[in-house]
């Protein structure tokens, strides 16, 4: 069962990945390229907004040494996620860009939110059906777009909105606002939260300005491609925000490796030209494999950031990661207006992951006992293996 869960609960989070892809790809065959440019950024905003809105409330809460981390899904997540869904079922087919938006916000912040309370709590059965819901709407609204039934956007909302539903099973007997223990941490918490995450809307709107709605529409097919990966490195670096490192990083990198073949297996069979269609070409390949190459450098740093957050040094992880979006942003900009190419942005995500490496592992070495702790139990380790040898 210890090998089980993990596995399932990756394998369900893959399903959080779909739903933009999938939303893109429907959009790629319903809407002009001029709405499909806005529905990029507009994805790439609400996945902002989702993060804020789950820093706030649950990872704020794991950042507070010595308080109970139980949590379940606040009342009016559950609402805004009902309100946007319905929105999106009720509207044209083609929503305005104004709903789109809306719909893209509320149902991307329950679905985040409601899949890390997910991998905290270790329901991994409920996720499991909650993840093939949602799939199930992925799926049939693709196959709707694909021979243009005008009810393809409205299947896909409301797959999102019943999965999110169901992770709100079991009803609490105490209904709150979900506040965290420590406003003081959270402030913290979801401030450095919101300086990384605005990286990805802000590249993504130059990128829009700048190359165009095609090249727009091409980065966000790569980021969600390569998100793919996302639901991996979210539960590496849930499970070590709420539990520590326990050995678990190794199976999480090896699992990155066999996610990233069968994203390149999948490319080449043909199933992103399937999924995305018109949206999807062969010269999205390098910048596929570079953006690859940037999540497993990304799994590599969350090790000290993770050892940061559970000693409970919001402020330090604050300024590190207020540093490490103004690398983003300043690199991606450069690479952006010195190469127009969306493969130079994800080629600078690599160079800034490495690059602030350095400074977390020295934060981390000073300020995480657990960290240290790791560290020499596994230079005690080499020890021993070369004495042995």
């Amino acid at each position: 069962m210890k090998r089980v869960e993990p596995l399932v609960q990756i394998v369900a989070g893959l399903a959080l990945n779909a739903f933009p892809a999938i939303f893109i790809a429907v959009f790629a065959r319903v809407a002009p390229i001029e709405q499909q440019g806005r529905l990029a950024v507009s994805l790439a905003i609400g996945t902002y907004v989702a993060q804020l809105l789950s820093a706030f409330v649950v990872e704020s809460r794991l950042a507070t040494p010595d308080v109970d981390h139980k949590v379940s899904i606040p009342w009016w997540i559950a609402l805004l996620s009902l309100a946007s869904g319905t929105l999106l079922i009720v509207s044209p087919a083609v929503p305005p860009t104004p709903i789109t938006l809306i719909g893209v916000l509320g149902l991307s912040s329950g679905l985040l939110m409601a899949r890390t309370i997910g991998v905290v709590r270790g329901r991994w059965k409920l996720e499991s059906v909650a993840a093939s819901i949602l799939m199930a709407g992925c799926l049939s609204a693709l196959v709707l777009a694909v021979y243009d039934n005008s009810n393809c956007v409205r299947v896909l909302a409301a797959g999102a909105l019943l999965a999110i539903l169901i992770r709100c099973w079991p009803m609490p007997a105490r209904r709150d606002l979900g506040l965290p223990p420590d406003l003081t941490k959270a402030a913290w918490v979801t401030g450095e939260t919101a300086t990384v995450g605005m990286v990805q809307p802000a590249l993504a709107s130059f990128i829009l300005a700048v190359l165009g709605p095609s090249a727009a529409v091409g980065f966000r097919v790569v980021s969600t491609i390569s998100g793919i990966l996302e639901p991996i490195l979210a539960y590496g670096r849930v499970r070590q925000l709420a539990h520590g490192h326990k050995g678990e990083v190794a199976n999480v990198a090896m699992i990155i490796v066999v996610g990233t073949a069968a994203i390149f297996a999948s490319a080449y069979l043909g199933v992103w030209s399937l999924i995305f269609g018109p949206a999807w070409n062969s010269s999205l390949y390098v910048a596929l494999a570079v953006a690859c190459v940037w999540k497993l450098c990304m799994l590599v740093t969350t090790i000290p950031f993770a050892a940061l957050r559970r000693a409970g040094r919001t402020k330090m992880v604050f300024w590190l990661r207020a540093a490490n979006t103004a690398l983003y942003v300043v690199l991606g900009l450069t690479f952006l207006f010195s190469f127009h190419s969306s493969t130079a942005i994800f080629l600078s995500f690599v160079i800034t992951e490495v690059l602030m490496f350095v400074p977390y592992h020295v934060a981390a070495s000073r300020l995480a006992p657990e960290y240290n702790s790791v560290l020499l139990s596994g230079k005690r380790a080499n020890r021993l293996a070369s004495e042995k040898a």
